[in-house]
């Protein structure tokens, strides 16, 4: 059928408003983080709450206070999270993975890109995004936990500061 009734309009109209007002005012106390590149956990509660916004304000038999409440919930975890990874080293190891050296000194680290399923091509344009058109100029490249690569090149004086935790793991030697 393609219109029931006004009022079924109506608070279609009614829920999708104050949902909306919820996210936002979610967003706004979460902070810049919830708005930057997701990890797993992120991601997730991302789509779980679009989910349950879609869900609430379409669906007749999920009332705006279920829908509340499965927000506050799926929020409520998302602090837990994060709170428990700031303070608690073994959770933050379970949760988030680290930055991975994937190539040193002009050489591709192969079983670091087979680990972290990273091509030879992945890795050239991100070279090239950073204006660079020979691998020899490049120091290192991170794979970062957002996904994103950094590139770092040759310089007058190569500072592997940025890397040091990496390569005391025994990572860039292949």
């Amino acid at each position: 059928m393609w219109f029931d009734s006004w009022i079924d309009i109506a608070q279609i109209a009614l829920t999708s408003l104050c949902i909306y007002v919820l996210i936002i005012g979610v967003l706004l106390l979460a902070g810049k983080r919830s708005l930057a590149k997701l990890n797993v956990f992120d991601l997730v509660v991302t789509v779980a709450l679009g989910s349950i916004l879609a869900s609430t304000m379409i669906l007749k038999d999920i009332s705006l206070s279920e829908g509340f409440v499965a927000i506050g919930v799926l929020v409520l975890l998302q602090f837990v999270v994060a709170w428990l990874s700031l303070r608690v080293e073994w959770f933050k190891r379970l949760i988030r993975s680290d930055a991975r050296l994937i190539f040193r000194d002009g050489k591709f680290l192969e079983g670091a890109m087979r680990d972290e399923r990273v091509t030879h091509s992945e890795v050239l344009a991100a070279i090239r995004k950073k204006g660079h058109g020979k691998t020899e100029e490049i120091a290192a490249v991170v794979l970062e936990t957002d996904g994103d690569f950094s590139v770092i090149a040759h310089g007058r004086a190569v500072d592997y500061s940025a890397v040091a935790p990496m390569l005391s793991n025994g990572e860039g030697k292949e």
